[in-house]
């Protein structure tokens, strides 16, 4: 919540952080830079929710927990629209989602997960404005990055208007905000992690992002299940360098109507729940990346191996449909 007060106190401080004392509680809990190292549009809606929390009397907190049951109750008429037992096999397994949503209040993953909720009802329902949600949501952070893939099959202004939104959202703060890049290397200063550590991250990453782009594109999967998708591959790469599975859990919470983002989810709040000493949150992301492996082996030998074989061995024309695809997007969904 200080980063929050930062910004209402003033916004030109809100990277340098000068301005405005911590209270003792904030300075035990979070020093300065741990506080709210997240993208100005993030900054600007918790400063926004701290404002209205206040003058409604509900407080931030209220707030945050009313995007908690938002979310779960989305969740909910989406799951009773595609596979209703999806519900109850990710929530009935409460304590550590409980803890996150509720004791923890993680507000930012909260926001995230509504403006990305959003996002899916409208490609559901075949409306404009799903693309431009996911800008959105990638400018509030990172984990949709990867949405950008599909900005060669946007129509024109759809496609314009999200590379401005991102331009504004992402880069534009370099020359306005001192000290806005802090956040780019907080996190992984925080976990000391150096350049092999990276390049491990990504040798995990990269395979299996192709992999996920290639089910998608030939199985002709909808604009609807691209948008829980994209959230994977940044989200893989965020928990295995943080060595924590919220990350991950968090992308594959999102409602999927083909089920297996959200079994991925299930089985690993479930191992992490029966064997709290065993299977940690670090090994809850090896846990739900391999089920993950499995659900996109399945979809591949619908495909056909032959196929798949032939796709491999013509790589350039593999690489064009995964980035460039068959056609634009019509109304939302990409053709």
């Amino acid at each position: 919540m200080y980063g929050a007060k930062v910004v209402l106190n003033d916004i030109s401080d809100m990277y340098t952080k000068a301005r405005l004392d911590q209270t003792p509680l904030e300075a035990h809990t979070w020093t300065k830079e741990e506080s709210a190292p997240y993208p100005p549009l993030m900054r600007l809606t918790h400063a926004a929710m701290l404002a209205v929390g206040e003058w409604t009397g509900v407080g931030f907190y209220g707030l945050t927990l009313a995007l908690a049951a938002l979310f779960i109750g989305g969740s909910a008429w989406y799951f009773l629209q595609t596979r209703w037992y999806l519900f109850p096999l990710l929530y009935l397994n409460v304590s550590y989602l409980a803890d996150r949503f509720v004791y923890v209040q993680d507000g930012s993953y909260l926001v995230l997960l509504v403006c990305v909720l959003a996002a899916l009802i409208l490609a559901r329902n075949g409306r404009r404005g799903a693309s431009l949600l996911m800008a959105l949501a990638t400018t509030m952070k990172l984990l949709p990055l990867a949405y950008a893939r599909y900005l060669p099959r946007l129509p024109g202004r759809a496609a314009w208007a999200y590379a401005a939104i991102l331009i504004a959202g992402l880069v534009l703060p370099f020359f306005i905000w001192p000290d806005y890049g802090y956040i780019y290397q907080f996190a992984n200063d925080r976990k000391a992690n150096d350049w092999l550590d990276i390049a491990g991250a990504l040798l995990l990453v990269a395979p299996l992002a192709l992999v996920l782009w290639y089910v998608e594109d030939r199985r002709g999967l909808r604009a609807e299940d691209r948008i829980g998708s994209s959230l994977v591959p940044f989200a893989l790469l965020s928990a295995l360098l943080a060595n924590s599975g919220r990350h991950l859990l968090i992308a594959l919470i999102v409602p999927d109507r083909r089920a297996g983002r959200n079994v991925a989810a299930a089985v690993g709040l479930a191992l992490h729940a029966l064997l709290p000493d065993l299977v940690r949150l670090g090994a809850m992301t090896y846990v739900m990346t391999a089920v993950l492996c499995v659900v996109l082996a399945w979809e591949l030998q619908q495909i056909g191996w032959l196929i798949v074989v032939d796709d491999v061995r013509n790589p350039s024309r593999t690489l064009r449909l995964l980035f460039v695809g068959r056609g634009r997007e019509k109304s939302g969904e990409t053709a």
